[in-house]
This record gives structure tokens, sequence and C-alpha cells, in this order.
């Protein structure tokens, strides 16, 4: 224990400095959560420049991660959610950080010391009585609340007091100037209101024509793009998985049924595939026993099934792929129902090599361009006539869709579309999305009634717009309160910036060695018995 807590019980108290980073402690080893009870046999997460993370340190934040996020979706949140979300991994990283903002600390000479400990527990409400600090209740609440030792928990928090302090010592040179401050007021001011046009290759596609010749051509001055469309769709679109050709019969389970309907349905299936198993021809008893209407004329055939490459789900596709010919398999259930296979035939993966698909491709890339210059012609087209007084709406009608329905003529046919009021700060534009270049441009004209010298290129889409409202910054109404809250936001953020890039500069120097085997165990809900060797 501290002596000078025992001299600082009857001090007065003063505003609580580092709020967020006991926040940050008690949010680890919050009351209910397992404290620093040791392990049979204590592990390592980490090794970072030589210095141990504790599995411990790292269960309890990943524990409490995982409480935070189950908190946030209303309760609702699974290890498989987290495994997804990549918890472990963002959890541990963490920790590393805090090392390595640790070992700064040393470098710069850094403390904290008894005292400053002492009166930051002092300031803690939780460990008062009366507003006083109660030496009594601090160590029962540690103890036995928390579960660590007091000299855990002081450890812990000099630590979280070190890294607060070391943090504020290297962004305390984050400062603005004051041209960044009238451009972020000005990017906050900066309204404007925009009718436009998006025309891309999509739209176009359709009319875009191309010949074996010209593709032969292409083919021969376009290698290097042929190649890597290739290898961008090697699996997606040139591979052909390992698959079985099976039949099946189903029954169905429709949605909401009762524990007694399931039963019946069960019973069903496996009198049909009694008869299979007795002698009877499969196709045969999947005309007269299946529910699937699609299947059920031609004897429940399927064709081939391979792993992800088919309508009938991960649960037939495995059951399918473990079939060899003339196998038929057990008795499953998935959520359409109950099902069993027979397998007729296997194919194997094949590969379609670039010479056999080349011409295809190369097809394929002469018309995504000439769609592409099809669209930009359409849209200098539509440009020149609003600069010559039509109006875009006119030109370009929005085709409405029924309510409730999917306005897909958005994405095949060029419409006029109104925007809200648009920030310069935004770079986002409702209908669009992130689109700089189109932003940029927008706020590069001063008035109502202007457009574009030129169609504007973002992305694969080609842009004309004009300028319905325009409202310009005011920097006489830039008042010292309004400076003093951009200074501040603008600080903000070079800090974080700051703060980033130094992890990254302390990540990429460092020698950081992560448990894989721990991680995993803790993410599988098998945190006892991982205990892997030590090195």
């Amino acid at each position: 224990m501290l002596d000078v807590m025992r001299s600082n019980a009857k001090s007065s108290l003063v505003a609580l400095i580092f709020g967020a980073i006991i926040i940050s402690f008690m949010f680890q080893f919050g009351p209910g959560t397992s404290g620093c009870r040791a392990r049979a046999s204590e592990t390592w997460a980490a090794r970072v420049n030589g210095e141990t993370v504790t599995a411990t340190e790292f269960s309890q934040a990943y524990q409490g991660a995982f409480r935070d996020q189950r908190e946030r979706r209303g309760g609702k949140y699974t290890e498989e959610q987290a495994r997804q979300d990549n918890l472990g991994k963002e959890a541990l990283k963490g920790l590393v950080d805090q090392q390595l903002i640790a070992q700064q600390a040393r470098v710069l000479g850094i403390v904290v010391s008894d005292k400053e400990l002492g009166d930051q527990l002092a300031k803690d409400p939780q460990f008062q009585k009366g507003g006083k600090f109660d030496w009594g209740l601090y160590k029962a609440r540690v103890e036995n609340s928390y579960r660590v030792s007091i000299q855990r928990f002081e450890d812990d928090m000099r630590r979280r007091m070190l890294l607060s302090r070391v943090t504020e010592a290297l962004l305390a040179g984050a400062s603005v100037s004051d041209d960044e401050v009238k451009a972020y007021y000005v990017a906050q001011h900066e309204q404007a209101a925009i009718t436009y046009v998006k025309f891309n290759a999509f739209m176009f596609r359709g009319e875009a024509r191309a010949t074996d010749a010209e593709a032969e051509t292409y083919a021969k001055s376009h290698a290097k793009e042929i190649e890597d469309a290739y290898n961008r769709d090697l699996k997606t679109r040139w591979t052909q998985g390992a698959g079985v050709k099976v039949r099946a019969v189903t029954v169905s389970i429709p949605p909401g049924s009762s524990p007694e309907q399931e039963a019946a349905a069960k019973a069903r299936v496996e009198a049909a595939y009694a008869e299979v198993k007795g002698g009877k021809d499969f196709a045969a008893v999947a005309k007269e026993k299946s529910d699937d209407s699609t299947t059920r004329l031609s004897g429940g055939d399927l064709g081939f099934v391979s792993r992800g490459g088919s309508a009938y789900g991960k649960a037939l596709e495995e059951e399918a792929l473990k079939l060899a010919p003339g196998q038929i398999s057990s008795v499953f259930k998935d959520r359409v129902g109950f099902h069993f296979l027979k397998a007729e035939e296997t194919r194997p993966e094949h590969v379609q090599p670039l010479a056999e698909v080349q011409k295809q491709i190369a097809l394929d890339l002469l018309k995504n361009q000439k769609a592409k210059d099809l669209a930009q012609k359409k849209a200098a087209e539509a440009l020149a006539q609003v600069k010559a007084g039509k109006d875009l709406k006119g030109l370009f009608p929005s085709k409405k869709s029924e309510s409730g329905q999917f306005d897909f003529a958005s994405f095949t046919t060029p419409q006029a579309q109104d925007t809200e009021k648009l920030q310069i700060g935004g770079g986002y534009i409702p209908g669009v999305g992130a689109a700089p270049k189109l932003t940029a441009a927008v706020f590069s004209l001063s008035e109502a009634g202007a457009t574009p010298a030129a169609p504007i290129e973002d992305g694969e889409t080609f842009y004309v717009f004009k300028v319905k409202e325009r409202e310009r910054a005011d920097l006489s109404k830039l008042d010292a309160a309004a400076r003093q809250k951009a200074e501040d936001e603008l600080v903000r953020r070079k800090q974080m910036d700051m703060y980033t890039s130094l992890l990254a500069r302390l990540r990429n120097s460092a020698r950081i060695v992560e448990n894989d085997r721990l991680l995993a165990t803790e993410m599988s809900g098998q945190r006892e018995s991982s205990n892997p060797e030590d090195g």
C-alpha cells in the first residue's frame, strides 16, 4: 500500500484531472469482472521490445471490449460476431500501443510519483466517505469489488496516469495558423445546392459495340490490362469449382412451424428415405414425396452443386460434396427443411486458362472503354445544351417509380436530381456519395446559375451540374468565440493525427510478437485451456 494514501486521506479534494483514464481503468477492472486472479499458469499475449503483455491483461481487455459491444448493441452480441469484428486483435493492439507509449515515457524521462498517484486516488469519489478519502473503503472496494491486490491496482493506475502524461507531452506541440482557422471556418459556412445529372459507362453499355477484329487489335496493345483483369476475376469468373451432380428429396418446414409440425416433417422424410434404402428408385421417390416443386418433376435433380456456387445454401453443399457417385446421404436439416441426397456424378475443379478467355476479356474491356467514352460524349453534349439555355430537368426528367419500389432507372438512365444545401467540408453528396472532385468543382463556382467549363469526371462517372443556390462564408462573422471553436476542433484533429502517426512510427520500429494461439483460444471461449510455451 502507499503510505502517502494515509496522509492524503484528510486532504482537500480538487477537480478530477484524469477522468478518462480512470473510466478506462474501471472498464477493464470494474466490479463484477474476474479481476486479476492468477491462472494456474500465466501465459503471455504479446511481447513488445522484450516486455510482456500478459494473458490476464489481454483477457481483461478483450472481455471489457466484448461487454462494451454488447451494451452498444442492446445485449445482442455473440462471440461469433466478435470474431467477425476481429475484436481480440483490436484489444491486443490497444495493449501493445499502451506498452509502446509507456516505453516512450522512459525515453522522455516522464514519471508518476507516489504523491501524484496518491492525490489522484484520493480524489476518486468511489473511495470517499463524507467527501473525504477513506482507506478502509478503498481497500475493501479494490480487494472485494475489483478483485485485485492494492499493489496491482495502484500499479495499473500509475501506468494509466503515465500514458496520459506522455501523450499530453507528445501532443503539446499541436497548433494551427490563422489561415487554417479561416479556411476551416469557410469550409463550415460555404453552402451550395445544385441540379446534376450523372453519366457512366453502365448506362451506355448496351449501346457500345466491339467487333472480334477490334478485340484482337486491342488485346495486342493491352496485354497487361487483360492479364490484370484475368487475375482479378480468376476465382469468381474463370474458376469452376469442384462439384457433385445430385438429386434431392426435400420435406419443407414452413416458417413458424410448431415442434409437432417439425416432427411430422421429419417422419415424412424418414419414410421416403426408408423407401430409397429399400431399393426403390430415387427419382421415383422424389417425384412422389419431395415438396420442392421446382425439382420434383425432374426426379429431384439439382444439377451440379459446388461450394458457394449454388442457390441451395452451405449445409446442402457440404453434404453433397461428401458423396461419391452412387452414394446416398443421411437425412439432414437446414433452414428450408429436411433433405437427403443421392450423388450421380462428380466434376473436378476447372480453371479456364488466360489464353482461352483472352478474347472475351478484351471484348469486355473494349466495350467498357467505348461505353465510358460514350458517357463522356453524352455529358459534353448535355453541358453544351445547358450553357445554351436548356433546363437539365427538361432534358433529363426524373423517371419516378412507385412508392416503396427500388428506383433502378436511376442507375440505367441519366436523370436530373436536386441536392439539398451542401457544405464544402463534407465532400459527400446525397444520391452520389463521396465525390471530392465534384464537390471541389461545385464550390469553385461563386454564383447561382453557374455551370462547370467541362463535365466533371469523378471516379467512373461524368457529372453535369448547374448551381441552384450559393452562399458565401462571411469572414466578418468570425468573432473570438467562433475562432476559438474552430481552433479547438483543428487542434483536436491535429492531435489525433499526431497520435496516430506516433503509434505508427513506434510500431514500425518495434519488435512485436503476438501469441496467436492464445488469441484464438480466448475468442473461442476456451480460456482456461491455453498454455502455450513461453517463448
